[in-house]
């Protein structure tokens, strides 16, 4: 079971729980700002509520960016600390490899197959956030 988190908007924060490309159950909460108050609870409410313990997850992935600082900072760190306790991988994905929760599932799942081959990954499989670039704004 794939978790898939993506708090680049400020407004809302997202969790996707995936069997595979084809079935998944979304979750969205509005958030204003306080994705730091609501992201783990949303999670432990979400895998309740599906009947997923936190030892079922096998990966997690996190949409990184482009996004604000806050946001994005809070959704990679949470999805980071989940893997390394779970000591499960995780794979970052920037907003512009997907357009729909169809595609962003179906392309994790993709990083992540990708990863599995891969033996050797560098730091953990560390995860970092891609600001969202405020030159000339």
């Amino acid at each position: 079971m794939f978790l898939i988190i993506n708090t680049t908007d400020g407004n809302f924060v997202e969790l996707i729980l995936a069997n595979n490309q084809e079935v998944f159950k979304v979750k969205t909460s509005p958030a204003a700002y306080h994705q730091a108050e609501k992201l783990l609870k949303m999670v432990e409410d979400f895998l309740r509520l599906e009947k997923v313990a936190l030892t079922e997850l096998t990966a997690i992935g996190v949409v990184n960016g482009p996004g604000g600082y806050t946001s994005l900072r809070i959704g990679v760190i949470a999805a980071n600390t989940l893997a390394y306790a779970l000591k499960i991988k995780t794979v970052g994905i920037s907003l512009n490899e997907f357009k729909g929760n169809n595609q962003l599932v179906k392309k994790v799942i993709e990083k992540f197959q990708l990863v599995a081959k891969n033996e050797f990954v560098l730091a953990h499989n560390i995860i970092l956030p891609e600001y969202k670039d405020t030159k000339g704004v």
